[in-house]
């Protein structure tokens, strides 16, 4: 191998490692976003809009432009509303909610921090004959991950 093509490849490794380096954030920068998280679930009051949603039995869909909500007001008021793409499990009956919707109360309502520094908030809730569970992961960069497990379709995230 002479010098001149061992130079692309210096090259290659000398970009990647500048675009690795110069996209994390300072230690003053993460723990300013965790301040704020913590902040945020303490007070209880937070809206989440999803961009993305996985079906059990799918592909990733997009929910850009398409209504989706979480909004916890505080520990004694959540309204949801997430749109449905998947497998109904039991037929719904008359007037049944096509996506996943809840407003209440909701039951069992935890928020911890797990070992990651990972926020994790969990919840139950129910609309006519159908329960939920909901677990929302909440990272130190503010992305968030939401579980939904019902009683009568497949679970999406």
């Amino acid at each position: 191998m002479n010098k001149y093509t061992s130079f692309p490849i210096i090259l290659c490794i000398l970009t990647l490692f500048h675009i690795s380096c110069g996209s994390s954030q300072t230690a003053e920068e993460q723990q300013a976003l965790a301040n704020e998280i913590q902040t945020i679930l303490e007070e209880k009051s937070f809206e989440i809009e999803h961009r993305w949603m996985q079906p059990l039995r799918g592909n990733q869909i997009s929910l850009i432009g398409n209504p989706n909500q979480i909004k916890m007001y505080n520990q004694d008021s959540v309204q949801v509303f997430l749109p449905y793409f998947g497998v109904r499990q039991l037929g719904g009956g008359y007037g049944s909610a096509s996506g996943i919707e809840f407003t209440g109360k909701p039951k069992d309502l935890k928020i911890i921090q797990n070992e990651k520094g990972n926020y994790e908030v969990s919840f139950s809730g129910n609309y006519k004959t159908e329960n939920y569970d909901f677990k929302i992961t909440i990272y130190p960069n503010k992305n968030v991950r939401t579980y939904v497990q019902t009683n009568q379709r497949d679970n999406i995230s």
